[in-house]
Parts: structure tokens; C-alpha cells; sequence
């Protein structure tokens, strides 16, 4: 993801300071020494996996505005192109969430006939639904959009620009702004952020919708997995309000969803000139006192997980992680879980089947792989999905233990 619309940071600056509110204050508070800079991206071969290059996490927590971000993030590394494939619009679980987020916006906000723009809009599911559901005109960028994989048939009403957003395209009409799962990855957001309000202009009317991990479920849920190079930028609630007001925006909601994963925020441009005060408020502490306890938390789920995977090993029994994504692939190089270990990976997405998991190099395999292999013990990467994965498993007369690795 780019910097933000034609603007760039250096990266010793980003090192330096928080990239959410300019203050110095991030403080280091965790480190994996090596990460596989990219999760999402599919390996046509085992060797291809064992290449991809590794990347340093080092989380700093800003004391001024909750922010948590990873100083040691390089830009250089990050190359987002076809390859990358992140799509989970192949559960049934997740087109039920998208398909009520996208009808609440609608419903919400009278977006009928209107005009909608995402940016990082992957192969165009979401944007398709919000058109399809208020009889909206859509106009989706993402460099990664490839029309043979999109999982939603493309209306006449819809277009995707394979390339990002930028300053060349601020005379499209825009009511509604959304950009779900982008903003974790852009090192500046501040920059990024300031930059739409610059092409957005006086257009107060115009409604911006974006959608975050939650890092309040990371660091209070343990959800450690969550935790990935391509993601540089973690944000609490406030930390994301308050960069929406510092880059001119005021916003309107804020709320957790799936689970308490995912963060949103609505929001509408700020009258130029108009105030707001930093308000953190309780929060702030609350954030403070999980980062400060979540080193330990971390390594002890780590070592936990490390004793489950050993005593699986020594009772012979066969081993398969069901989620092929960030999650899936965070787990199994946290735990360096080769595919002796853990042999394959499961993943309703199509476009993954027959390729690898990057680094340990694990086969990802349909779910009706597993009718002939008849696994003693399905890892499920992510509980949202467990009810799914048990209904499945019932289908194919699997009796496999199924444990929560979340």
C-alpha cells in the first residue's frame, strides 16, 4: 500500500516517532525477530514458500495517543501485486457479515443512487454488495484486483482501477468512502489520511466508512496470530478516533465487530478550522496496562501451544491447521511447525488450494481433502469459524478432535 496520495515519509522518520500523532513516544513493549514479511500471498511450490524474506516486528506503544505500531516496518519490502490473495469471501460465516455490514450502511445512511468509492477494494466483493444493495454507481483501486478471481459477479454499475488511489482521481464523485483491511498496512496513516482529506475538499456531505483489525482483541483476547509484518499499524478505538480527528475528520462511530476483531469507524470531513480536544480518556490506561503485561502473555500461549503440538507428535496422531491465512500462517512459524509437524493446511478458498504455506511449507488442501486423510486433530485458526468447520466436518462423517487454537 502506498504512503498516502503522493506524499512520503522516510522510513528513519517513521522509526522515530509515532506515525499516528507525531509525538516521540512509542515504546518498545514486544519483538519477533523474524517474520515472513507477507502471509497472503500464494506459493506455487514448497521451495517458492521457503524463499519468501523474513521481516523484524517490533511493537512500540505510543504513550500520547494509544497507537501501536511496528518501528522496525520497511516499506521496501512490501510489493502487493496479483499474488496476493486474502480473499474470505468464501465462507459462508463471513458473506453473512459482510452482506448485513454492507445493507446497515445503506440503511443507515439513505445510500440510494449514490456514488461509492473503496479503496483496497480486493477483487470488488464488498463494493459490489453496497452497489447491489442501494442501486449505487462504484468505483473500487486496488493493484491486486485480477477479473478472473472475483468471487461476485461485476455489475455494469461497478468498476475496479487495478492501481491505488491517488491525487489523479479527485474529481470522481464520492458519497460514500469506504477502505475495509487497508489502513493497517500503510506506514503513514496520518500522512494517508490527511492526504484524503486534501482530495476530498470541501465535500462535507461525503461519508467515510473504514474497517481495522482490532487491537484491543490482540492485546486482551490474546489473539496473537493476528500479529503480521503486512500489518504495521495496530489501532484501540480512541487511537483510531483520534487519528481520524487529527487529519481533519470528525468522527461519527466507532464499533467492534466479528467477534471483537474487526474496529470501524464512520466518520465526515471536518469544517476547515473547526476544534477538537485529545481525549483518550480511560482507554488509554486500559491499552497501557495490556501492553505492558502482554510480552509474558505472549510467550506463555506460545509455549502452551508448543507442548500441544509435541504431545500430538508423540501420540502418532495426524495434525491439520483449518485456515490458511494470516492467522494459520502466524501460527505455524511462531511455533516453527514444519510440515512434518503439522503436514497440511485447510482453507475454503479455491485460489489456495495446491499451493503453500510460506516458510514451512505445509500443502493447502480443499476441505474434502480430509475425507481420505481423516485427520485425528483439525486446529481451528480462528473460533468465529468453529460452528462452520464442525457442520462440515459432520457432512464428511469426520470424528476428528477439534481444537480452538485462537
Amino acid at each position: 500500500m502506498q504512503a498516502a496520495m503522493g506524499e512520503s515519509v522516510s522510513n528513519a522518520a517513521a522509526q522515530s516517532r509515532c506515525p499516528a500523532c507525531g509525538v516521540d513516544a512509542m515504546r518498545v513493549f514486544f519483538e519477533v525477530a523474524r517474520a515472513p514479511v507477507f502471509c497472503n500471498i500464494l506459493c506455487s511450490t514448497r521451495d517458492e514458500a521457503f524463499s519468501v524474506p523474513a521481516g523484524t516486528i517490533r511493537l512500540g506503544h505510543c504513550t500520547a495517543c494509544s497507537m501501536v505500531y511496528n518501528v522496525a516496518f520497511d516499506e521496501r519490502l512490501m510489493r502487493y501485486g496479483a499474488a496476493y490473495e486474502n480473499s474470505l469471501q468464501f465462507s459462508p460465516r463471513f458473506q453473512a457479515y459482510i452482506g448485513a455490514l454492507a445493507a446497515g450502511l445503506v440503511e443507515r445512511h439513505g445510500l440510494r443512487g449514490k456514488d461509492v468509492i473503496e479503496i483496497g477494494c480486493g477483487q470488488g466483493d464488498f463494493l459490489s454488495l453496497v452497489c447491489e444493495k442501494g442501486g449505487n454507481r462504484g468505483l473500487g483501486f486496488d493493484p491486486s484486483f485480477d477479473p478472473t478471481k472475483s468471487a461476485t459477479i461485476m455489475k455494469g454499475n461497478v468498476t475496479v482501477i487495478p492501481e491505488y488511489y491517488s491525487d489523479a482521481h479527485v474529481d470522481r464523485p464520492v458519497d460514500l468512502l469506504c477502505c475495509r483491511h487497508v489502513l493497517e498496512h500503510i506506514p503513514e496513516p496520518l500522512v494517508f489520511l490527511r492526504g484524503l482529506r486534501r482530495v476530498l475538499g470541501d465535500r462535507t456531505n461525503t461519508l467515510l466508512f473504514f474497517e481495522v483489525p482490532n487491537a484491543l482483541y490482540t492485546l486482551r483476547r490474546l489473539g496473537i496470530w493476528d500479529i503480521i509484518y503486512e500489518h504495521c499499524s495496530y489501532f484501540t478505538p480512541a487511537s483510531l478516533a483520534g487519528l481520524f480527528r487529527r487529519a481533519g475528520f470528525e468522527p461519527i462511530a466507532t464499533a467492534e465487530a466479528y467477534d471483537g476483531q474487526f474496529l470501524s469507524i464512520e466518520a465526515r470531513l471536518r469544517p476547515v478550522g473547526g476544534g477538537w480536544r485529545e481525549d483518550n480518556g480511560e482507554e488509554a490506561l486500559a491499552t497501557e496496562q495490556l501492553v505492558h503485561a502482554f510480552g509474558d502473555a505472549y510467550r506463555a500461549k506460545c509455549k502452551m501451544w508448543q507442548h500441544r503440538l509435541l504431545d500430538i507428535a508423540r501420540r502418532g496422531q495426524r495434525a491439520v491447521i483449518w485456515g490458511a491465512g494470516s492467522k494459520g500462517v502466524t501460527f505455524l512459524n511462531v511455533l516453527e511447525a514444519g510440515d512434518k509437524t503439522v503436514p497440511y493446511a485447510v482453507d475454503l478458498n479455491p485460489r489456495k488450494h495446491g499451493r503453500f504455506v510460506v516458510v514451512t511449507g505445509q500443502e493447502i488442501v480443499a476441505p474434502q481433502f480430509l475425507r481420505d486423510y481423516r485427520p485425528d486433530v483439525i486446529l481451528i485458526m480462528n473460533g468465529i469459524y468453529e460452528s462452520e468447520i464442525a457442520r462440515i466436518c459432520n457432512e464428511m462423517n469426520l470424528s476428528s478432535e477439534l481444537l480452538l487454537a485462537a
